[in-house]
C-alpha cells in the first residue's frame, strides 16, 4: 500500500501543472523582448506590465511567459 501511495504521489507531481516560473526562465525567455520593448523600465511588475502592454510583439516563446504570468502564476527563484 506504501508503494502505490508513493507511487500515485510521484505520478500527480510530475503531471500537475507547475504554479511557479523561475526567474532564470523568465530572464532567458523575455530578457530579449524586455530590453527592446521596456528599456528604462524596472524590473518585476512594471517590466511584467510593460511586457503584456506589447504582447503582440513579443517573441512567442516570451509571450507563452507573459501569458502565464498574466495567468497568476508567480515567478520564484527555483521554479520551472
Amino acid at each position: 500500500m506504501k508503494r502505490l501511495l508513493t507511487t500515485a504521489v510521484l505520478f500527480v507531481c510530475m503531471v500537475a501543472p507547475t504554479a511557479a516560473i523561475g526567474l532564470r526562465q523568465v530572464i532567458r525567455d523575455c530578457g530579449p523582448d524586455g530590453k527592446m520593448y521596456c528599456k528604462g523600465v524596472g524590473y518585476g511588475a512594471p517590466m511584467q506590465a510593460c511586457l503584456s502592454r506589447n504582447k503582440e510583439k513579443l517573441t512567442p516563446v516570451c509571450r507563452a511567459v507573459i501569458d502565464r504570468l498574466d495567468k497568476g502564476e508567480k515567478v520564484t527563484l527555483f521554479g520551472g
